[in-house]
């Protein structure tokens, strides 16, 4: 990803308990059930977290939902610009 806000979500997200694996450039939930990786040259961190939030209200595992609650919680700090 080239977007400049990437660092800091990785950051936060890792201070969420994230796990990033070097050798595919993947970020992995600490419940396992998700992962994804800097492949968008333009992300719209903002469409992404909506959807993001639209499933964790559906969702009804408790280690998704966690993870989900993480990501979205990451992707607000980041679209804030904190």
């Amino acid at each position: 990803m080239n977007d400049p806000r990437w660092p800091l979500l990785k950051r936060v997200l890792m201070a969420e308990g994230w796990t990033w694996t070097e050798d595919d450039g993947t970020l992995h939930a600490p419940n396992g059930t998700m992962w994804f990786s800097q492949s968008s040259r333009d992300p719209n961190y903002a469409e992404f977290r909506d959807k993001m939030s639209e499933i964790m209200e559906e969702v009804d595992d408790h280690e998704l939902h966690a993870d989900l609650v993480s990501l979205v919680s990451g992707l607000d700090i980041v679209l804030r610009g904190n």
